[in-house]
């Protein structure tokens, strides 16, 4: 190769990789997170680029998809090594894919502490084999939803314990007033909160602590395994049985329903219609009842995960040390009703009413499916084949025995987990 040839080829090389160099330099940081709902919420986030352009010089591009689509988009994204920057994910959600995840320790190390400190759900599901793996971004609190006009009229408080709410759910169904009705379907929020919220409280554990032992055939699971069913034959509707995510909610706004465990969407759609004004001003938010065991339920906490492949590392933790600040959190919850700040102390800096103040206690006893495990994807496969869900199911409906559900559920348990 004469000089000149050489020379022309290692100037264009140059420019290549000069223009490269400044075309990843130029493209915006890039993120995907859920639509949400409330109005005012989704023009908040739509605010965020520019707040943040002026905070750090820093250009952002955010794409908004469909919930049901984020757990699907993660996968995507890690298998093919593309896509957003930053993703949002829920639950233990990025377990499944940890090897594909920058360690995000350095930034929300720090945040842990600030403003007392993250709900420990956020650790159950973020802090991977010894590293943050997944900021916590918002979290979204299932707490008690019921009639307080309904409760009046059969002389009866919101319910404190389980107890409680089956002698509330049966008197609600003599009156013949709105019942009380939990979803028994198949899905991983509503149905799958409603069983786990009761049998945590009643003592069931999955697995121990430390993940290496099967102790889901204990006095626990089964105490809570009875409360369901006479719940379902004494109190709830039948129909729960098929309910999935909407059903509660819909029944709620029909008048069909009166007390259930849900997000306060369901307060957050009456106010949007006339025809709904009275409903509106008779709901009433709760603590999820305890248990024998303790006060239990899980939340909707969600996430931001980073993924290896970006070349906006610096870039992306620069946002995430953005949205974890105060004003941030703050004002993003006052518009979006359902979401509360990820640190506990910014609950303080909410509006003071019943709707803030139970969401915030609420988040206290929150866990993400898989607990008292830590985290790990053998949890968040339980969570996702509906093992638990499933061995509820066949139990309520008469199909089996709880000695027989128990056992074919530990079967399936010990596979997942590995574990004799």
């Amino acid at each position: 190769m004469s000089w000149k040839r050489f020379f022309t080829a290692t100037f264009i090389a140059f420019f290549m990789l000069a223009f490269a160099v400044v075309a990843v330099q130029a493209a915006p940081l890039r993120l995907t997170v859920r639509t949400v709902p409330v109005v005012a919420a989704q023009k908040f986030l739509k605010t965020i680029p520019k707040k943040f352009k002026k905070a750090t010089g820093i250009d952002l591009k955010i794409e908004f998809i469909a919930s049901r689509e984020l757990r699907r988009r993660l996968i995507t994204a890690a298998e093919t090594k593309s896509g957003p920057d930053l993703l949002m994910v829920v639950y233990n959600g990025a377990i499944t894919v940890k090897e594909s995840l920058a360690d995000v320790s350095e930034v929300v190390g720090p945040l842990s502490k600030e403003n007392g400190g993250f709900y420990n759900m956020y650790k159950d599901g973020g802090f991977i084999d010894g590293k943050w793996l997944a900021a916590p971004f918002m979290t979204t609190s299932q707490v008690m939803n019921y009639r307080k006009d309904h409760l009046k009229q059969i002389g009866e408080n919101p319910p404190d314990t389980w107890e409680d709410a089956l002698r509330i759910g049966k008197k609600l169904k003599k009156a013949k007033l709105a019942p009380w009705a939990e979803s028994l379907g198949t899905h991983v929020i509503d149905p799958s909160t409603t069983i786990l919220c009761i049998l945590w409280g009643y003592g069931m554990r999955q697995v121990s602590n430390d993940g290496k032992k099967i102790t889901l055939d204990s006095a626990g699971t089964r105490a809570g395994l009875r409360f369901i069913k006479k719940a379902y034959k004494e109190a709830w509707p039948k129909g729960v049985i098929q309910w999935k995510t909407l059903e509660n909610n819909q029944t709620f706004l029909a008048g069909k329903t009166g007390m259930t465990i849900n997000s306060p969407s369901i307060w957050w759609k009456s106010s949007t219609k006339k025809k709904w004004a009275n409903l509106y001003k008779n709901v009433g938010f709760s603590l999820v009842p305890k248990g024998p065991a303790g006060r239990h339920c899980t939340a909707i906490p969600q996430y931001l995960v980073l993924f290896k492949y970006s070349k906006k590392k610096k870039e992306a933790k620069e946002f995430i040390k953005f949205m974890a600040q105060a004003d941030m959190q703050v004002g993003f919850s006052k518009r979006a009703w359902m979401w509360t700040p990820t640190q506990k102390g910014l609950a303080s800096r909410l509006p003071q009413n019943e709707y803030y103040d139970i969401m915030a206690k609420q988040a206290l006893y929150a866990h993400v499916p898989g607990w008292p495990g830590p985290a790990s994807k053998a949890g968040s496969e339980v969570h996702q084949r509906f093992n638990l869900l499933a061995m509820v199911q066949r139990y309520v409906q008469g199909t089996q025995s709880i000695d027989e559900t128990i056992k074919q559920t530990v079967k399936e348990l010990r596979k997942i987990y590995g574990v004799n």
